[in-house]
């Protein structure tokens, strides 16, 4: 009975330090512009909300706005099968980072430049429109 509370103790311990790891790795320019990225070309709307700051709002909700007119293209965009194969900081400092994005979707090579800022302590995508 004892060793059965340890080994379910060492267990949770485990488990506590793996997702203290993961949250400390979450939040970085490169792991935000690959999650956003995955997102952006699956028409993910509600992850892209997620990774991109509050001033991008008005340009996802017009690239939804452009989805409705094509909803054909969105379910193709959707079961798009994508690879990132490198994500690159260009230029980092404590507040903005320039990433590219090297990924291959539905076998297409494809890369993107994203521009991040830090918002409330984590770094975002910034998709601002001019």
């Amino acid at each position: 009975m004892k060793r059965g509370i340890w080994i379910i103790a060492a267990v949770c311990a485990l488990m506590m330090n793996v997702a203290c790891l993961n949250g400390a790795k979450k939040n970085t320019p490169e792991t935000v512009t690959e999650q956003f990225s995955k997102a952006f070309y699956t028409a993910d709307i509600t992850h892209q909300y997620q990774y991109s700051t509050k001033k991008s709002d008005f340009a996802i909700k017009q690239l939804q706005k452009a989805m409705k007119d094509n909803p054909e293209r969105v379910k193709e965009m959707q079961d798009s099968k994508v690879e990132i194969q490198e994500v690159k900081v260009l230029e980092q400092t404590d507040s903005t980072a320039t990433c590219v994005c090297v990924a291959k979707v539905n076998g297409q090579p494809r890369s993107d430049k994203w521009e991040l800022l830090k918002e409330d302590g984590e770094w975002k995508v910034t998709l601002v429109m001019p």
